[in-house]
């Protein structure tokens, strides 16, 4: 599996996993949800930084295509 595969995988299960959050936040204490709203907002902002990688990845691929033609 290469590095693109296992970003993609990732970003799989990360968007999973913040939609499971957000569906289970309404059961949550409101005691509690302050926290748990700190961990969901970490988990979105890494999230983005796997979205970031893809896209830099890709377009380092790409520009490799343009210079072996």
């Amino acid at each position: 599996m290469d590095m693109k595969e296992k970003i993609e995988k990732e970003i799989v299960r990360m968007k999973e996993l913040i939609t499971d959050c957000e569906s289970v936040m309404e059961e949550v204490p409101k005691h509690l949800r302050a926290s748990q709203e700190l961990v969901l907002e970490s988990y979105k902002r890494q999230l983005a930084a796997l979205e970031q990688e893809l896209l830099e990845l890709e377009r380092a691929q790409l520009q490799n295509r343009k210079f072996n033609i």
